[in-house]
C-alpha cells in the first residue's frame, strides 16, 4: 500500500510539475511572442523615422531642375536632402521613379520621403505628413526685360502670344480664357528662349522654374507679376509619421539658419529662395 502511495505520489508529483512546465512554458513562449511583435515594431518605426541610420528618399526623374537625370541624378532638391541628410546624421538612399511609382513605395515602406515639396492640398493632407517648407514658389508672369506692360491677369493677355507648359492646369486655364493665342511647349525653357527671342509676349510658369533658366541660360527676360498666392509646399512622409516629419523639420530650419541652404539655393537659382520674391531682379 505504501508503496502504492508513492507511486500514486510520485506520479501526482510528476503532474503538478508538469503543469507547473507547462505553464511556465506557455508564459515564456507569450512573452517571447510580446517580445518579437515589439521589436517588430520598434524596427517599423527606426525604418519610417530614419533612426536605423538611413534616410530612404524618393526622387521624380524628369522634375527640372528639382531632381532630374543628366547621366546621374542632379537637382536642387537632392542638394537639399543630401545637406539634411547630414544633419540628422543618416545615410541617404536614393530611389528614382515617377510620382504613382514613389507612393507605392512609401505605402510599403520601400521609402520614407518623397525628396520634392508637394503641394499640401487637402488630398494630400490626407496621405501625407508634412515638413517645413523650404522654398517659396509661385506662379508667374514672364515677359521681355525691355517690356513695360502690365500683365496682372490672363484678361490683360487677350489677343497676346502666351507661352505655357504643355498638359497642365495653366496650359488649360489659360486655353479657356485666351483660346488660340496660347502657345503650349513640351519644355519651358522653350518658351522662356522664344519670349528672349521677342516671339511671345509672355509665359506663365512657376516662380523657381523660370528663376532657374533665367539664372542658368542668362536670359533677357524677368519674373513680374505673381498670377496666384504662393504655393504651400513641404517634404512629404507617410500619414502618421510625425516623428520624421518633425525631425525633417528641425534640420531644415538648421540648415536655413547655417547658411547651408542659401549656398546651394544660389548655386541654382542665384539668390536665396527661402524669401518669398516675385522679382528675380530684386531678390539678388
Amino acid at each position: 500500500m505504501s508503496s502504492g502511495i508513492v507511486l500514486r505520489g510520485l506520479f501526482m508529483i510528476d503532474r503538478s510539475s508538469l503543469q507547473f512546465d507547462s505553464r511556465v512554458n506557455r508564459r515564456r513562449f507569450l512573452l517571447a511572442t510580446m517580445a518579437s511583435w515589439a521589436m517588430g515594431q520598434w524596427v517599423h518605426a527606426q525604418a519610417q523615422s530614419g533612426q536605423e541610420g538611413v534616410l530612404k528618399v524618393g526622387f521624380l526623374a524628369h522634375y527640372k531642375p528639382f531632381s532630374f537625370v543628366d547621366g546621374q541624378l542632379k537637382g536642387f532638391d537632392l542638394d537639399v536632402l543630401k545637406r539634411l541628410a547630414v544633419i540628422m546624421k543618416l545615410e541617404l538612399q536614393i530611389h528614382v521613379d515617377g510620382m504613382a511609382t514613389l507612393q507605392k513605395k512609401m505605402a510599403s515602406n520601400e521609402i520614407s520621403v518623397i525628396g520634392n515639396q508637394l503641394l499640401a492640398t487637402p488630398e494630400n493632407r490626407r496621405v501625407f505628413d508634412f515638413a517645413k517648407s523650404y522654398a517659396a514658389n509661385q506662379l508667374v508672369c514672364i515677359q521681355h526685360e525691355d517690356d513695360s506692360r502690365n500683365f496682372l491677369s490672363l484678361d490683360d493677355l487677350y489677343g497676346k502670344k502666351l507661352g505655357v507648359l504643355a498638359s497642365t492646369g495653366i496650359e488649360e486655364q489659360a486655353r479657356g480664357v485666351l483660346g488660340k493665342t496660347v502657345l503650349s511647349f513640351s519644355s519651358i525653357d522653350q518658351a522662356l528662349k522664344q519670349l528672349a527671342n521677342k516671339q511671345l509676349d509672355a509665359v506663365l510658369e512657376e516662380s523657381l522654374i523660370a528663376d532657374f533658366y533665367i539664372e542658368q541660360d542668362a536670359l533677357p527676360v524677368k519674373v513680374t507679376a505673381p498670377f496666384a498666392p504662393p504655393l504651400v509646399v513641404g517634404l512629404v512622409v507617410r500619414k502618421g509619421n510625425k516623428e520624421l516629419s518633425q525631425r525633417l523639420t528641425a534640420a531644415i530650419q538648421t540648415a536655413l539658419a547655417d547658411g547651408s541652404f542659401k549656398e546651394i539655393s544660389v548655386r541654382w537659382f542665384g539668390y536665396d529662395v527661402s524669401r518669398s520674391s516675385v522679382s528675380h531682379a530684386a531678390s539678388r
